[in-house]
């Protein structure tokens, strides 16, 4: 091993590019050094930041004049216990993960504490966790593959107030937690990350109205309060596409507006009667004003002209506003079931469906049967190489996209199939 010197320290600023005056330096790298023991860094008091993973460390020390330090990575080495740090009340982020640190303790002191990492160590028990919670600024902690067993600890995630990112997995816990993510996420309130995917505002309120109905009515009174919730949040976003599919239609027609007034102002300067066929007008439609360039006449297609002035006049009557709502309401009589097996079959109509078996079906998989009915809390079933949470599926089926020409007053250049085209819808 190599004894950490006040010379080993200075030359390793040197390799690092940072300054000889010890005191002058906001952060040192000093990992995967070989260094056995923390020692000669009372004179680099100005240090923010400090590498120290990837030694053979047994012990936190040597850190007391260090109080401006605000990030610490100590990371694969070799410590038991955490200590060493009450000086350090600038603290941030502690990084003590693949080491054998059996307890979380001594961080009471550092009350700014946000992120703590104990990743792949040797926390077992509710008592080895509980002392983080003198810590309430903590914001992330980071779990993952201790031998945590006790499923308290979801007691204590749940009183950290200000808790967002949890790591969980990898721990005997995670089986022993009855609906492990509906638990977690619904008893952690400012939750915004749980183990391998985020928690987005739409899964917080299905959770929600599950934990909500669970609590009092059970687990079948809580699928059934999910599945509504569900419903809820697909209305209200197909009522926001449907807003916004209005609102850019009131803006094209205003824009459309705006172009012939301004056209209408322009043939008056020249004299033109709007719809005569005049040859001053053409001429100066024949050079291109600003290169000088002539520009050669061309014409639409007779068929591509009917399918274009049939569309603007299907947005102009409101025939296709009334289209797209129609759509809507069908889509919100089907079944849940019912729109799975449609996504289904446009899958295998292009053949990008992916068959996805369930081998095994239980109650604590969140699984329903009735007789020809399965309803499935989707939580970690994979459809190719692609998760489902719960009912959320970016399918064929589910999806519905609406769109305009940007310009209906302007020749296509292509044809589409029928004046339907406008639109995918289901």
């Amino acid at each position: 091993m190599t004894e950490m010197t006040k010379k080993a320290l200075r030359q390793c600023c040197k390799d690092n590019d940072l300054y000889t005056t010890p005191y002058v330096n906001d952060k040192i790298y000093l990992h995967y050094k070989g260094f056995d023991r923390i020692a000669n860094l009372e004179e680099y008091t100005g240090l923010k930041c400090l590498w120290l993973e990837g030694n053979g460390f047994e012990k936190i020390e040597g850190l007391e004049e260090l109080v401006q330090l605000r990030t610490l990575y100590l990371h694969e080495n070799i410590i038991s216990k955490i200590e060493g740090l009450d000086t350090l009340v600038e603290l941030d982020t502690l990084n003590l993960s693949k080491n054998y640190v059996k307890k979380i303790e001594n961080l009471s002191n550092n009350k700014k504490l946000t992120t703590l990492n104990l990743a792949h160590n040797h926390l077992s028990k509710h008592s080895d966790i509980e002392e983080i919670l003198k810590n309430p600024a903590i914001q992330t902690i980071d779990l993952q593959h201790n031998k945590i067993e006790d499923a308290s600890i979801v007691d204590i995630l749940e009183q950290m107030p200000d808790l967002r990112v949890v790591y969980l997995m990898g721990n005997p816990c995670v089986k022993e937690i009855r609906h492990y993510r509906k638990t977690i996420i619904s008893r952690c309130k400012q939750l915004k990350y749980l183990d391998d995917r985020p928690v987005f505002d739409e899964e917080r309120r299905r959770v929600d109205a599950w934990a909500k109905a669970f609590a009092t009515d059970g687990f079948e009174a809580a699928q059934e309060a999910e599945r509504e919730e569900l419903s809820l949040i697909r209305k209200e976003k197909d009522e926001k596409d449907l807003a916004n599919f209005k609102a850019f239609e009131k803006l094209m027609l205003e824009g459309k507006a705006i172009k012939e007034a301004r056209e209408k102002e322009r043939l008056a300067k020249l004299g033109i009667e709007e719809g005569a066929n005049n040859d001053q007008e053409n001429k100066s439609d024949i050079v291109n004003k600003f290169s000088g360039e002539t520009i050669l006449p061309t014409s639409e297609n007779p068929e591509l002209t009917a399918i274009r002035e049939q569309r603007l006049a299907d947005t102009l009557s409101g025939k296709t506003t009334r289209m797209v709502e129609e759509s809507i309401k069908n889509k919100h009589n089907k079944s849940t079931l019912e729109i799975m097996e449609e996504s289904e079959a446009n899958y295998d109509n292009k053949a990008e469906w992916t068959k996805c078996t369930i081998e095994e079906v239980d109650d604590d998989e969140d699984v329903i049967q009735e007789s020809s009915r399965v309803e499935i809390d989707l939580d970690d079933i994979e459809i190719g190489d692609n998760k489902v949470d719960d009912f959320q599926m970016d399918t064929a089926g589910e999806s519905s996209s609406l769109s305009l020409l940007s310009a209906l007053d302007q020749p296509s250049t292509t044809a589409p199939a029928s004046s339907t085209d406008l639109f995918e819808l289901d």
